[in-house]
C-alpha cells in the first residue's frame, strides 16, 4: 500500500475477519463500508468517515501517538480503544454497539459522542476513559430505569463517572464533567473550600419527562479544604431567576458518603436536569438575613454605636470561637445545621492598625434558625457583629447564609458569648436571593419577652437612657440568667474561674468570657472593671435582681 490512506470513495467494500490498516488512516468518503460481525479493522492512524460504518464488527484504534477520529455525527458499530496516546474526538460520532476500553483515554473538546439505544461501554476506570475536556458530552440513547454510568472525567487525571437511572420518559441524557464549582454553576467564581472539585452536567433531548437517580463518584484527590463526606450531598443548580434559582441542597439531604477512595453519593427524584455538584455549605441552599443587634458591654453611649476594643487589641479569632464554649446560652452541638467552624480573614476582621468605622468588626455571634411551630434550632451560623449593630457574614459584607433551608417562615435568634440571647417575637419570612433585615435595637416589642424582665434593655447604668435597645451584658456562664448573688451568679464566674481565680487585683488582657465590657481586659476592681459592668450597669446597682433570657 503506497499511500498512507486508505480511500474508500463510491466503493462497497466488505471487512472479513480481520484487517489491518499499519500506520495508516481509516478514510471512509461517500462508501459503503462494512465490518462483519465478529471482524475488526485495525487503524494505526486517524479515522474520518462522512457516512456510517455499517455491520457489527469492530474498530480498533491501535496507534502508537495521538489518533484523531471524525465520524461527522455518523456510526460505527463498535469500537475498541487500545492506545496510551489517547484518542482525540475531533467532530461528533455515535457508536451503536460497544465501545471497549483497553488502553488509553478518548478526549472529547467540543464534541459529543452518543451511544444507541442497545449501546454500552465497558473497561472504563480510572486510567481510561471519556475525558470532557470541553463542552461536548457523552450521550445515553432512550436511557431508561436500568442504571448506566457514563464514565467521563474532566480531566486524563480526574476520574468522576456518574451513574444515571430514569424512572421517568426514557429519553437521550447526555453528560459531562467540568472541572471546579462555580457559584453559578456554569459560571461564577470556583468555590475553594468545601466541596469536590468536579461539576457535573446532565441535559436531556426533549425537556420534562425526565425523572433520574444519579450517583456520583469521585477519589480524596477531587475534594476541596474543609469538605465534609460526613454531611454533603449532591446539588442541582436552579438558574431560573426566582424564589428556587440557586444551589438546591437541603440540609435534610445530607448524610455521609459511601465508599471508600472512590466514595459516591446518591440523589433521587431529581427532574430539573442542568449542573450539579458535589458538597457540603458552598452548594447548600441559600436563606439570607440581615439582623441588627447592640450588645450592652460594648455599647459606647456618646456615639451611639460599639466600641471596637477586642479589635484594637488584636483578639478577635479568626475562627469562631462558639464551638468549643459550653452551657445553657450556646448550643454546641456540632452546630447545627450548615454552622460550625467558621473562619474570616483578618483583613475582614481587622487589626489594630485599622481605622474604626460603622462597619468596624466588634465580635462574634451566633445566629439561630428556628422551626416556627415547634421552635427547635434548624441551623445556625457564626457571623461577624459590626460597630453599628449590622451581623454580616464571614467575608464582612453579605447577609448572614443559613445555608440548607428552603424559603419560609422562621423565629431568629441572637447570641452572644457573654451576653443573654435573644429571638423574634414573630415569625420572619426568609427567601433565598434576597434577604431579609431584621433590627432588634428599635424597640422592645421585636425581641420575645421572657416574662418578668424585658428581654433587652436601653439603660446604661443609673440615669443613663441610649437612644437603642441592648441585650443585656454580664453572662459569664453562659447561662440562661443574669445575677449577682445567689446559685450560678455572674460574680462568682468574673471572680473565682480563670483568668481572675479569686485574685480582686490581677488585670489579664486577653479574649474571656468574664470580660463584660469587651474592653480586652479581665478585672474586678480599678478602672474600667467588669464587676462594675456587671453591677452597676447591667444590674443598676442590685445584688438581689435576678435577669432572665425569654425560654427558646
Amino acid at each position: 500500500m503506497r499511500s498512507k490512506k486508505l480511500h474508500l470513495m463510491l466503493l462497497g467494500i466488505t471487512a472479513g475477519a480481520f484487517c489491518n490498516i499499519a500506520s495508516a488512516q481509516l478514510f471512509i468518503d461517500q462508501a459503503t463500508f462494512t465490518i462483519q460481525s465478529g471482524a475488526t479493522v485495525t487503524v494505526q492512524g486517524d479515522v474520518t468517515s462522512n457516512t456510517d460504518i455499517l455491520g457489527t464488527g469492530k474498530v480498533i484504534l491501535k496507534g502508537t501517538a495521538n489518533q484523531n477520529i471524525n465520524m461527522g455525527g455518523f456510526t460505527i458499530p463498535n469500537v475498541e480503544i487500545d492506545n496510551t496516546a489517547n484518542v482525540t474526538l475531533t467532530g461528533n460520532a455515535k457508536v451503536s454497539g460497544d465501545i471497549l476500553f483497553t488502553n488509553g483515554n478518548v478526549l472529547m473538546g467540543a464534541n459529543n459522542l452518543t451511544l444507541g439505544t442497545a449501546g454500552t461501554i465497558t473497561g472504563a476506570a480510572a486510567t481510561k476513559f471519556l475525558v470532557t475536556n470541553g463542552t461536548g458530552k457523552l450521550a445515553k440513547a432512550s436511557l431508561g430505569a436500568a442504571s448506566f454510568t457514563f464514565p467521563i472525567g474532566n480531566s486524563t487525571a480526574s476520574y468522576d463517572p456518574i451513574a444515571v437511572s430514569n424512572s421517568g420518559t426514557a429519553d437521550e441524557i447526555g453528560a459531562r464533567s467540568f472541572a471546579n464549582v462555580l457559584a453559578n454553576g456554569s459560571t461564577g467564581i470556583a468555590y475553594t473550600k468545601e466541596a469536590v472539585n468536579n461539576s457535573w452536567e446532565l441535559s436531556e433531548a426533549v425537556a420534562g419527562g425526565s425523572n433520574l437517580s444519579l450517583t456520583t463518584t469521585w477519589n480524596t484527590a477531587d475534594e476541596l479544604p474543609g469538605f465534609d463526606r460526613t454531611r454533603g450531598g449532591i446539588s442541582n443548580y436552579i438558574p431560573t431567576a426566582g424564589a428556587t434559582q440557586g444551589w438546591d441542597l437541603l440540609n435534610s439531604q445530607t448524610g455521609a458518603a459511601l465508599g471508600a477512595n472512590p466514595y459516591t453519593y446518591t440523589r433521587a427524584g431529581v427532574m430539573s436536569l442542568g449542573v450539579f455538584a458535589v458538597g457540603t455549605r458552598p452548594v447548600l441552599s441559600p436563606l439570607l438575613v440581615s439582623p441588627k443587634v447592640f450588645l450592652q458591654g460594648a455599647y459606647n453611649t456618646t456615639l451611639n454605636v460599639m466600641n471596637d476594643a477586642l479589635r484594637s487589641a488584636n483578639l478577635i479569632p479568626l475562627t469562631e470561637p462558639y464551638s468549643s464554649v459550653t452551657g445553657n446560652n450556646i448550643i454546641t452541638v456540632a452546630l447545627r445545621g450548615s454552622g460550625g467552624g467558621e473562619t474570616a480573614t483578618a483583613s475582614v476582621v481587622g487589626s489594630a492598625a485599622g481605622v474604626a468605622t460603622n462597619n468596624t468588626v466588634v465580635d462574634w455571634v451566633v445566629v439561630q434558625l428556628h422551626n416556627s411551630t415547634t421552635n427547635a434550632v434548624i441551623s445556625q451560623r457564626s457571623a461577624l457583629l459590626q460597630r453599628d449593630g449590622d451581623i454580616v457574614d464571614v467575608d464582612g459584607i453579605s447577609p448572614v447564609n443559613l445555608a440548607g433551608n428552603i424559603s419560609g417562615s422562621y423565629y431568629i435568634s441572637v447570641k452572644h458569648r457573654n451576653h443573654l440571647a435573644i429571638r423574634t417575637a414573630t415569625v420572619m419570612s426568609l427567601a433565598k436571593i434576597t434577604t431579609t433585615n431584621y433590627d432588634f435595637s428599635i424597640g422592645l416589642a421585636n425581641a420575645l419577652a421572657p416574662g418578668s424582665s424585658t428581654a433587652m434593655t436601653n439603660k446604661y447604668g443609673t440615669g443613663i437612657t441610649t437612644s437603642n435597645f441592648m441585650m443585656w451584658a454580664g453572662n459569664g456562664n453562659t447561662n440562661t440568667t443574669l445575677r449577682y448573688a445567689g446559685a450560678a451568679n455572674d460574680e462568682n464566674a468574673l471572680l473565682n474561674t480563670p483568668p481572675l481565680s479569686g485574685s480582686k487585683i490581677l488585670v489579664v488582657s486577653g479574649y474571656f468570657l468574664t470580660d463584660y465590657n469587651m474592653n480586652g481586659n479581665v478585672r474586678y476592681a480599678g478602672a474600667g472593671n467588669d464587676e462594675n459592668m456587671l453591677l452597676n450597669t447591667s444590674l443598676l446597682g442590685n445584688k438581689i435582681i435576678v435577669t432572665p433570657q425569654a425560654t427558646f
